[in-house]
């Protein structure tokens, strides 16, 4: 074969499979599972429960919050959803923008709101959540979020 077919032929592979990859069904799937943890996720969070959010996370999952290093294993992240759950946040309040799957990890992209239990906004921001397959369930891999208020000058 000449190199312009075997280009021609490999260019053919990739959109077959990009195509494959990306159809309604496939992303439909992922994003269903997704959002059902994530519903889990802030049911945990209504009920004061930081042991169920960290249950949440892959056996080596982090929580990778802004102004500080990165959170790892259940028992730091079970402490720092305790904390900030004790601190007032009575809701937390998730809406996915993007989801990317492939295989078994899925990369979401999204807004937070935290609100107090009289249902005022304490925070809001984005977040990207990197999830894995594991046990077969979707669980957080790497947590990173970022509050969108702007610091207070002095």
């Amino acid at each position: 074969m000449r190199i312009t077919q075997l280009k021609l032929i490999g260019a053919v592979v990739a959109v077959a499979l990009t195509a494959f990859l990306t159809q309604p069904g496939y992303a439909d799937g992922v994003r269903s599972e997704i959002d059902a943890a994530n519903a889990q996720f802030t049911a945990a969070a209504a009920k004061g429960d930081g042991a169920g959010l960290a249950a949440l996370y892959a056996a080596d999952g982090q929580v990778l919050p802004a102004g500080c290093d990165p959170i790892k294993g259940a028992q730091a992240i079970q402490k720092f959803w305790q904390g900030a759950l004790d601190s007032g946040i009575a809701e937390i309040g998730l809406t996915t923008i993007d989801l990317f799957g492939r295989g078994p990890t899925a990369t979401e992209v999204g807004q937070y709101e935290l609100r107090d239990k009289a249902g005022k906004v304490l925070d809001h921001g984005k977040y990207i959540v990197v999830w894995r397959r594991e046990g077969g369930k979707w669980k957080l891999l790497r947590d990173m979020f970022s509050t969108n208020v702007p610091a207070v000058k002095k």
